[in-house]
Parts: structure tokens; C-alpha cells; sequence
């Protein structure tokens, strides 16, 4: 098998939730394989912190937002699509729980975890 079939070498790549855990792994990896990476979190200071350190290894650009909300959807769509001319990789990380039992949980919990963990990957 050809080692170019894997190669993301000039890709493209959106992370959201990239600025920690499993995204910020993500992200890192890509970074050290040669894509462009944007990073998307919600907390803009931990996202620009992480672009920074990221970007020591390759190219990470920070794009925060909040991704639960569409208007923040369509910004980040829209700040992404004036930087690039496409997206090759989209990975969507960032994800929410709400820690409250069956029966006591609330709707405001319901709509916070549909409205980031289902709504806005479709979108």
C-alpha cells in the first residue's frame, strides 16, 4: 500500500472542541502530519493559547466559537470559508453532557446537549 494514500500533507482541517482533549490530540496529529489546522472551542482564550502552541509544530489557526448556537455556526462557517477554499477534513469533536439523573433532568440540560452534540454537526 502506497504511504501516500494517508497523506493529509496540505490539507485543510476544522477541529472543533480541538482546544483540549481528544480534539486537542486531533489537531496536534494533523498539525505534525502537514495540514492546516483551525481549532474551534468555545473559551476564545483557551483556543487562541492552544492555536499558539500548536502552531510551533506546523500551522494551527485559532477559531473560537460557540458552536451550541447557529449564529456562531454560521460565523465560524463564514470566517473559515474567507480563509480557504475548501475543507478537505471536519472533524466534529466538541460535545457536551448535562450530569443530572433521568428524572430530574432539566429541558434547558436537553437543549444544551441536542443543540451542541446533534444540532450543530448537522448544520
Amino acid at each position: 500500500m502506497s504511504q501516500d494514500l494517508f497523506d493529509i500533507r496540505g490539507k485543510v482541517a476544522l477541529v472543533t472542541g480541538g482546544s483540549r482533549g481528544i480534539g486537542y490530540m486531533i489537531a496536534r496529529a494533523f498539525v505534525e502530519a502537514g495540514a492546516r489546522v483551525y481549532i474551534c472551542s468555545r473559551n476564545a482564550d483557551r483556543c487562541d493559547a492552544t492555536a499558539n502552541d500548536l502552531a510551533e509544530l506546523g500551522q494551527c489557526i485559532s477559531l473560537p466559537g460557540e458552536l451550541s448556537r447557529m449564529d456562531e455556526v454560521e460565523r465560524v462557517v463564514a470566517a473559515l470559508s474567507g480563509q480557504e477554499a475548501q475543507l478537505d477534513i471536519l472533524i466534529n469533536n466538541a460535545g457536551t453532557a448535562w450530569g443530572a439523573s433521568i428524572d430530574a433532568f432539566p429541558e434547558k440540560g436537553w437543549d444544551k446537549v441536542m443543540d451542541l452534540n446533534l444540532k450543530s454537526p448537522f448544520f
